[in-house]
């Protein structure tokens, strides 16, 4: 789940976060509804990170594709039920599908990393 503070906070739109199934657009009216729409189509969606390899991507690493920045990690920890890290970072829309390859620049250490669900 998105954390305020982490993955939104008041310039990031919950539906960037992936809470469109709180945010009930057709409703007449709500507070915020208007800057919502104010902000137009999606810039940036919230996905999660399956680490691959050693070390953890904590808040605002910064999430690359052939050496272009295309978002930052908002959080991350190991997964013990899993085995292995996870984190989630908000990334330009267009590079957030299933199974994107990207890297992380954890404390200056580029880390492959393959995006699962979120």
């Amino acid at each position: 789940m998105p954390l305020y503070g982490h993955e939104m906070d008041d310039t990031i739109s919950p539906l960037e976060t992936g809470l469109e199934f709180a945010v009930k657009m057709e409703k007449e009216f709500f507070i915020g509804k208007e800057g919502i729409l104010e902000r137009g189509d999606l810039k940036k969606n919230r996905i999660g990170l399956r680490i691959t390899g050693r070390g953890i991507a904590r808040e605002h690493c910064p999430v690359y594709i052939d050496n272009k920045q295309i978002g930052v990690t908002t959080s991350g920890t190991h997964c013990p039920y899993l085995g292995h890290p996870v984190a989630m970072a908000l990334l330009d829309v267009e590079y957030t599908r299933i199974g994107t390859q990207v890297e992380i620049d954890v404390r200056e250490e580029i880390k492959t990393r393959n995006k699962d669900k979120k």
